[in-house]
């Protein structure tokens, strides 16, 4: 297998637009569709982990950006388990952000409020949101380009406000092995939580603290607990970067 080869972030734009009306959340991998049967569930484990590191979001009144949002999957989740915040979304694929109202539910209210990436540039006002996320994104962007992605999270968030990373987990075998084989994720570069902090410490003053997760396949509910005991051993298939800008 040959190593990815760098390409530019924005343009990759297309190559996401012609996955986006199918998108199943890298479902199209056997393995992975033994872990769990739905996208669903494996994003349902990031969202309960950001609700309990978030309470506020079940009660209203954040401003919530999810950057690289995709077809919207992660608010939606956080939607349907009970958060009220002020949901905004942003993607370089026009074809993923076409998804995110055809995806979310009508119980749910109002669609989130939309808008494009200019690669890792985004419209949005200095300081505008208290919670933003970012998750599976960075390992599809391009080494070079990864710092102008922590500036960008960085500018949007507020003095006080939180950042949460959530990626791949290298250090799990079996998710190297999901990857190489996942179509979506062909020109993927996976990055250890350290890239993440050091990333983001070189553009802001953050407190930092890292979680990981999804240790047992995410579909079998009786297991939770034990995910929630193993957050500190970097092997889960995920990890969580919390970061709380200095106010």
């Amino acid at each position: 297998m040959t190593a990815p080869q760098p390409q530019s972030w924005s343009g990759e734009s297309a190559e996401f637009d012609e996955y986006a009306a199918e998108y199943q959340g890298g479902l199209d991998n056997p393995i992975k569709r033994m872990m769990g049967s739905s996208p669903d569930q494996f994003i349902a484990v990031k969202a309960r982990w950001l609700l309990r590191r978030e309470p506020q979001l079940l009660k209203g009144g954040l401003a919530v950006l999810d950057y690289g949002c995709g077809v919207g999957s992660l608010m939606r989740v956080l939607a349907q388990l009970g958060a009220k915040a002020s949901f905004t979304g942003c993607d370089i694929s026009t074809g993923m952000l076409e998804q995110v109202a055809k995806r979310w539910p009508a119980a749910l209210g109002a669609p989130p409020a939309l808008a494009p990436q200019q690669g890792a540039h985004t419209p949005f006002e200095d300081l505008q949101f208290d919670v933003a996320t970012i998750s599976a994104v960075l390992h599809h962007v391009p080494l070079e380009e990864r710092p102008a992605v922590y500036a960008e999270l960085g500018r949007v968030l507020k003095p006080g406000g939180r950042l949460y990373v959530f990626e791949h987990n290298p250090r799990n075998p079996l998710v190297r092995h999901v990857i190489a084989r996942t179509p979506i994720d062909r020109n993927a570069i996976l990055l250890d939580a350290s890239e993440v902090r050091h990333g983001l410490l070189d553009d802001a003053r953050y407190d930092l603290e890292t979680d990981y997760l999804m240790f047992m396949p995410p579909g079998i509910a009786v297991l939770r607990g034990v995910d929630r005991l193993l957050t500190w051993l970097p092997m889960g298939a995920q990890y969580a970067v919390a970061a709380r800008k200095a106010a």
